[in-house]
């Protein structure tokens, strides 16, 4: 039996979002009696971008996703952490990004 399913840091683009959601929905399908967590830790990298990236998945992207297969989520931690982004140039400088740990569940299935 699954109690969580645990990804880190793994739909930073946003092309790689359906085939994880699609994976945990499938867990999700064969684990109806247990009612398990999917534990997801996300960076925001979509800064330039905004809410419109194209090709980084958005905050605001992870929630549609969630909502639209019928899953609740809650954000369990969120916090800036510093990193190192390069600009146009290729210089290399300090920076901060956000990350989230969400907990999602499949509100359909029954304990």
């Amino acid at each position: 039996s699954i109690d969580f399913i645990i990804a880190s840091d793994v739909v930073f683009l946003a092309s790689m979002m359906k085939s994880l959601f699609d994976t945990v929905e499938a867990l999700f399908q064969t684990s109806k009696g247990n009612k398990p967590s999917f534990i997801l830790s996300f960076q925001k990298r979509d800064a330039q971008d905004g809410t419109d990236s194209i090709a980084f998945t958005t905050v605001d992207g992870v929630l549609a996703a969630v909502r639209e297969r019928g899953w609740t989520i809650e954000c369990l931690a969120w916090r800036t952490v510093a990193v190192k982004k390069e600009d146009e140039t290729g210089s290399v400088k300090d920076d901060t990004s956000e990350v989230f740990v969400f907990e999602i569940k499949d509100a359909t299935s029954s304990s």
